[in-house]
């Protein structure tokens, strides 16, 4: 019988074979303030570090998915992502999202349900993100 609370090995190698997942690139940020900062306003200046990049099984949901299953999206150019769980505050912390060259959603600037952390079992997560216009 497998153990829904433990890691599955054979899931865990299908995430990271190279023929199963796809590369996810997260990009992070630090936040300071200039000489001219205005607490009323928070013009903060963000800087841009070193990306890092994770595997996952990436695959796109149907437009008309979005609208009738849980996600409660309308737009198009959704994905869904499984990965590990130890990820998940990292998608939770990135200031940009890339696959395969289009940027998405990122959980700082969700605005509606643009952006779904979902945990599954086996100690993984469904991220669910929306492109960027």
């Amino acid at each position: 019988m497998i153990n829904l609370n433990k890691k599955n090995r054979e899931v865990s190698r299908l995430l990271s074979n190279n023929k199963f997942s796809t590369d996810i690139t997260l990009y992070f940020s630090t936040r300071s303030v200039g000489a001219d900062f205005d607490p009323y306003e928070k013009t903060y200046t963000y800087t841009d570090l070193n990306p890092k990049t994770i595997r996952g099984y990436v695959r796109d949901i149907k437009p008309e998915a979005l609208v009738w299953k849980q996600y409660g999206l309308a737009e198009m150019g959704a994905k869904e992502i499984i990965s590990d769980d130890k990820y998940a505050e990292w998608f939770r912390l990135c200031s940009k999202l890339s696959i395969g060259g289009d940027y998405y959603q990122v959980y700082k600037e969700n605005v509606g349900n643009r952006f779904l952390i979902e945990k599954r079992p086996m100690k993984l997560i469904r991220v669910i993100v929306r492109k960027v216009q």
